[in-house]
């Protein structure tokens, strides 16, 4: 199951009452594709509003491989940086920890040895530094 919803549902606006008629008496129990088509004829007053808002407005398609790419690829503050790398060093421990539980003595040299040191440097601000004086 994909979790769709197989039944669609559409609205088709007639400019001429009787038309409207002949076409839902017409084309209600009309097997389309295999399935079965179900067409009402609904009065003006009865039609919501807003049912047809925005429907002269053309589709407009989205291209969500360069949306996801463009979300996959900016550039991290030092911040989640900081994150992932306490992530990956966490998942090179708990993996270290299972190989040596199996009774296996094998070293490797994983992302701690490469792994961006904390800057050991204490940056002060400028704003600070003119408050105190």
């Amino acid at each position: 199951s994909s979790g769709i919803n197989a039944e669609y549902g559409a609205f088709i606006l007639y400019e001429n009452e009787e038309v409207a008629r002949i076409v839902a008496t017409t084309m209600n129990d009309y097997i389309l594709c295999g399935r079965l088509l179900k067409c009402q004829y609904i009065p003006m007053n009865r039609v919501h509003k807003d049912t047809f808002k925005g429907s002269s407005r053309p589709f407009k398609k989205i291209d969500w491989q360069a949306r996801s790419k463009e979300v996959r690829n900016r550039i991290k503050t030092t911040e989640e940086q900081q994150i992932t790398v306490k992530r990956l060093l966490k998942k090179e421990k708990v993996r270290r920890r299972n190989i040596a539980a199996l009774g296996i003595d094998y070293e490797f040299p994983g992302y701690a040895t490469i792994a961006p040191k904390a800057s050991q440097k204490i940056t002060f601000q400028e704003e600070e530094e003119t408050e105190m004086a």
